[in-house]
């Protein structure tokens, strides 16, 4: 395994169709960005969450922190966050 870790992010997406328009975003939770250090954790929380939304509206899916855009301000957890 590498040295550096590699971290998973839950993101939410809202449809074109919804009121406020379409859009995605990092899932917060207890202020923080909804983060796992394995995909299959990530994955299933991902699953779990898109079993329990009431609209077809919004979605959910995993993103490896890796392939954020700088932007997103998450680009710290790709080299290990400290």
């Amino acid at each position: 395994m590498h040295g550096k870790a590699h971290f998973f992010t839950v993101w939410s997406h809202r449809s074109a169709n919804s009121l406020f328009g379409a859009a995605s975003n990092p899932v917060m939770r207890n202020v923080a960005v909804l983060c796992f250090e394995s995909e299959a954790r990530a994955r299933a929380e991902c699953n779990r969450l898109n079993a329990a939304r009431s609209s077809s509206q919004v979605r959910y899916s995993i993103k490896s922190v890796r392939d954020l855009p700088v932007g997103t301000g998450l680009a710290a957890l790709a080299d290990g966050a400290k």
